[in-house]
């Protein structure tokens, strides 16, 4: 265990080693980190001893930029140029150029939401392979419909229109008078909710055998 230690700590990079090593780090990155940062995103390649080393001679050699934030030191690598690809002039880089990409990418993205929308509806339709059985199906529940049409039109006397119209009759009588009971119930409810000043309403009339029709 111990000559493996001994080989980790010694395959660490040191002094130039480090300092290119974080400098390209910092340049790839181009955003600032503290120390401890920099160590653990590196995966300990450098030992913070080193690191700070490294770091103060970085920065003697303006290779990087370190700037203080009360106790703490936060490291970035120089501004950059930015570099445009060759078919890209710097004329065709502008705010209006930018805020015309970003509305495309915001058509761009509504569309891609729609089309998304549209494929979750085409997933919930059954597979091709299923059509065949699903039409078997619905053509038999078809058929059984068309007999049952059949013989209610066989079947049918002329009385059971004089029970239906009488069925209609008295389900307008009940609707009306449940509807009447109804109201006069809330109303009774809301009557004695006061009367009592009963916090729980619904556990009371509960209570007393009450239940409220939906």
């Amino acid at each position: 265990m111990v000559a493996k230690k001994k080989t980790e700590k010694s395959s660490q990079a040191k002094g130039p080693e480090a300092e290119d090593i974080i400098e390209q780090y910092l340049n790839t990155q181009y955003r600032p980190f503290a120390i401890n940062d920099i160590v653990q995103n590196l995966h300990n390649k450098i030992t913070k001893t080193n690191a700070v080393k490294a770091l103060e001679s970085l920065v003697q050699q303006e290779r990087i930029t370190c700037k203080m934030f009360g106790k703490i030191a936060i490291y970035v690598c120089n501004e950059q140029d930015l570099k445009l690809p060759g078919t890209v002039s710097e004329s065709e880089v502008t705010y209006e150029a930018a805020t015309a990409l970003r509305e495309e990418l915001a058509e761009i993205e509504k569309d891609r939401n729609a089309l998304s929308a549209q494929l979750q509806e085409l997933m919930k339709e059954p597979a091709n392979d299923n059509l065949l059985e699903i039409i078997s199906k619905r053509e038999g529940e078809l058929s059984a419909i068309e007999h049952s049409i059949t013989d209610l039109k066989a079947n049918w006397r002329p009385e059971n229109k004089n029970t239906i119209d009488i069925i209609k009759d008295q389900e307008k009588i009940l609707t009306k008078e449940t509807t009447i009971r109804r109201r006069i119930l809330q109303n009774s409810v809301s009557l004695l909710k006061e009367a009592t000043c009963v916090r729980n309403m619904s556990e009371f009339l509960e209570e007393i055998g009450v239940e409220l029709p939906i």
